[in-house]
């Protein structure tokens, strides 16, 4: 799970507000709020309590990196991107600013210009080393390193020699997350039963997050082994979610892919057209759209 910094900072500042038992509430609803969220109005809600402290609050960096946090799971990215940003100028070492930042910058690589792909890409991995550097066990931003460097073409920066060393590091710190990295690496081999050992292996891992269970699924539509992939598919809906897993967006888009190769043409276009009916980011638009086009 993404470490949450404790309420204790967020506390202090409700404190030093009046009436301090109203802003106390109000502080601990909103993160209270955000963490126990089980649907999409939840976050927004909390989002909206996040927005309406930081107001008169920016220089604040638990309640700013909660504000960009809040805005990156609704997928308003260029938001994020400048909350975060903000807040890392003001607050050179907050560790968990520099890594969510990362996963803006690499989200934002979709939306921007061909010519602002690759700087987009490096600020990803930049943020990612950063938050390394400022704290060495950080095991989910070293695995952002280590997939940027194993994956990334050459141009933007991928290193496979030097992702190799960053894996032997990630490998001492968590095992399970090393694996989930092999599994990507072998699933660019090709080499489809390995990566599925790997990808069970961190399944069982990591038990806290439902993402990997989710990267199975992908494993087996890439191998159109629709079967397998519901299943999977199955058995991540019934996993405890975190924020930074998947939504319902992109589960039913891939429910939508796998019902078409099923020839369950009419379930395909249910989850296609919630998809489409629920104002998602452009992005996951675009591919439910050319999904929804290609149903038989």
């Amino acid at each position: 799970m993404l470490r949450t910094t404790s309420l204790y900072a967020l506390l202090l500042f409700s404190l030093a507000m009046l009436p301090v038992q109203a802003e106390v509430l109000t502080a601990e609803s909103a993160l209270a709020t955000f963490e126990s969220a089980t649907n999409e109005s939840d976050y927004q809600e909390a989002l909206e309590r996040f927005q309406s402290l930081h107001k008169d609050n920016r220089d604040d960096a638990e309640l700013t990196f909660y504000l960009g946090r809040s805005l990156f799971r609704d997928q308003q990215l260029e938001a994020a991107d400048e909350v975060l940003s903000a807040n890392i100028k003001n607050h050179p070492n907050h560790v968990e600013s520099h890594y969510v930042l990362g996963s803006v910058k690499l989200s934002r690589v979709g939306e921007v210009s061909v010519f602002k792909k690759i700087g987009m890409a490096k600020a990803a991995i930049s943020s990612w080393e950063k938050a390394v550097e400022i704290d060495p066990s950080h095991f989910e931003a070293l695995y952002g390193v280590v997939q940027f460097y194993l994956s990334a073409p050459g141009m933007v920066g991928g290193d496979a020699e030097f992702g190799e060393q960053k894996l032997l590091e990630l490998e001492q710190l968590s095992e399970p997350w090393a694996d989930l990295s092999r599994a990507s690496k072998a699933m660019r081999a090709e080499s489809f039963s390995k990566a599925e050992g790997f990808f069970a292996s961190a399944i069982a891992g990591i038990p806290e997050r439902a993402f990997p269970q989710l990267m199975l699924t992908n494993a087996y539509l890439h191998q159109e082994k629709f079967e397998q992939a519901q299943k999977a598919l199955q058995n991540y809906r019934q996993r405890d979610r975190t924020w930074n897993d998947p939504g319902f967006l992109q589960i039913e888009l891939m429910a939508g892919r796998i019902y078409n190769g099923l020839g369950q043409s009419e379930d395909a276009k249910a989850s296609l057209d919630l998809v489409l009916s629920s104002n998602p980011p452009a992005a996951i638009r675009e591919r439910a759209e050319k999904e929804r086009a290609n149903v038989k």
